[in-house]
């Protein structure tokens, strides 16, 4: 079985495939924006500890780039999540787009930390990373994991927000196509369906009755 098969992108149109695509004709793709929501969420838990940091380097014009990049992966994160919600899969690149942002962004401010605060910039001697964050006093090492954690996690929820939307977004794309050239009919699926749960139904009565003949 190919990738593409395995993920869902090349699947049978049978009966049960096409009743399952045919409800996301009428429902959300709440799955790929929830995702997508998440990672913004976990993306404002990590502004909310980084900008909180008391640490005179950091005051200069590359915290000015940080605060527009923030804004851009807020907006495009809740731009991308209203448009793979109505199946649009143009918005999942704009979700690779962030997620590559948030990747990128561990190996700037969350590893200087991790090194101590004095890659970047060279502190002075009274320059001491600190925070207090959710009533804990945190230090350099505690505050960069914690970073490096959110910006993992961002990264994970956009990528899989990406994924899902993508490929439910080809699924009804696929499902829409053949029912326009009338390779599939819904009221036909339906109807397979039902003769097959009648003929379940009537197996199942005739192995009760079998137990009670017995």
């Amino acid at each position: 079985m190919s990738v593409r098969s395995r993920l869902g992108l090349d699947r049978e149109m049978t009966s049960e495939n096409i009743i399952k695509t045919d409800v996301y004709r009428y429902k959300r793709n709440k799955l790929a924006s929830g995702l997508a929501l998440l990672g913004l969420f976990i993306n404002c838990l990590y502004f909310m500890l980084f900008y909180g940091i008391s640490y005179q380097p950091y005051a200069n014009p590359l915290i000015g780039l940080s605060v527009l990049c923030n804004l851009f992966v807020l907006l495009g994160t809740f731009l991308a999540s209203e448009g793979v919600k109505v199946y649009n899969k143009k918005y999942c690149i704009l979700l690779l787009i962030v997620a590559i942002i948030q990747f990128v962004r561990i190996f700037i401010y969350p590893l200087d930390l991790a090194q101590g605060g004095d890659t970047l910039f060279t502190p002075g001697e009274n320059d001491v990373v600190g925070v207090r964050y959710f009533g804990v006093n945190l230090g350099s090492t505690g505050v960069s994991t914690i970073l490096i954690i959110y910006l993992v996690l961002s990264v994970a929820c956009l990528l899989a927000s990406a994924l899902f939307g993508y490929i439910r977004a080809v699924q009804l794309e696929k499902f829409s196509a053949s029912l326009e050239k009338g390779t599939i009919s819904v009221d036909d699926a339906l109807a397979e369906l039902n003769r097959k749960d009648e003929e379940a139904a009537k197996a199942a009565n005739n192995a009760a009755g079998e137990v009670h003949n017995a």
